[in-house]
């Protein structure tokens, strides 16, 4: 029923997706303290969605995590395995489109609606399992759009806003994807948002300059609304990220975290002072 309604509010098609936009290699995580398990769960439309969770041991609250075209959830691992051991269980779906997925698709509009039920049944699993912990939706490239759709944002389908989600962080986000996103796709994004991204962040045929990733920021109501550019960064900057600027990154990203989940106004109050070190600039909103 839902791929239906889906289909039925997908007006236009969705441009199909390049290799420049897939993650077709990714770099393997390097060693982490908190290892993925993985959980099979099944969808209303008879797949069985493999969901790799990182378990916090000490659970404060819940990131619903949709990676990035082509891509899969253990190239985050390294980010993931920090948010765990920080209080936060990810749990990240492994979509059709992925290039490791047994099901594989090129088919856009069949990996977009699909991607669009993992998440749902992710978060149904995160309010199931883990006793109603605070969400928080993230996503990486054409994942994090469909975080932002999570927190509001509304593309040419129907709206699917979750009020149960506390605040959006978006990693390298897809620019202005043919198809999906409108000019005022953003206006309704009002729920907490913080934008990843880098100077050189390019994706062929999709995003020629690279401050078309800064739209989601831009666009969106003020309030709340954090963006970190890192010079040098390109598309790639999850997998290729040197540790100084991943302890930036996941050190802004916990504040974000604890400031939107568990309304601590503490770390919000470092995240608001987070100075930019040489090489990173930090935008607010």
């Amino acid at each position: 029923m839902l791929i239906r309604v889906l289909a039925a509010g997908l007006l236009l098609s969705v441009a199909p997706m390049t290799a420049a936009m897939a993650q077709t290699a990714p770099v393997a995580a390097a060693p982490a303290a908190i290892a993925a398990t993985h959980l099979m769960v099944p969808s209303p439309d008879g797949r069985t969605i493999d969901m790799s969770v990182w378990t916090a041991p000490q659970e404060r609250g819940v990131v619903v995590f949709s990676h990035g075209w082509g891509g899969v959830p253990a190239s985050y691992g390294r980010v993931f395995s920090a948010w765990a051991d920080h209080g936060f269980t990810v749990i990240a779906p492994l979509h059709l489109d992925s290039q490791q997925h047994p099901q594989h698709t090129d088919d856009s509009r069949v990996a977009f609606m699909t991607r669009v039920m993992d998440v749902a049944v992710a978060r149904g699993v995160a309010g199931k399992d883990h006793d109603g912990k605070p969400l928080i939706a993230a996503g990486y490239s054409f994942g994090s759009l469909i975080a932002m759709m999570e927190g509001g944002a509304v593309t040419v389908m129907p709206p699917i806003g979750d009020p149960h989600v506390k605040g959006v962080i978006a990693f390298s986000t897809p620019g202005d994807t043919p198809g999906l996103v409108q000019p005022n796709t953003y206006d309704a994004l009002s729920k907490p948002l913080m934008v990843i991204t880098g100077d050189k962040d390019v994706v062929p045929d999709f995003v020629s300059d690279p401050a078309d990733h800064r739209h989601p920021f831009d666009r969106s109501p003020a309030g709340d609304k954090t963006l970190i550019t890192f010079v040098g960064a390109d598309h790639a900057m999850i997998r290729t990220i040197d540790e100084a600027d991943l302890a930036l990154l996941v050190e802004a990203t916990e504040d974000f975290l604890d400031a939107y989940a568990l309304d601590d106004a503490a770390a919000k109050a470092r995240l608001n002072a987070l100075p930019a070190p040489d090489g990173v600039t930090i935008e607010r909103r």
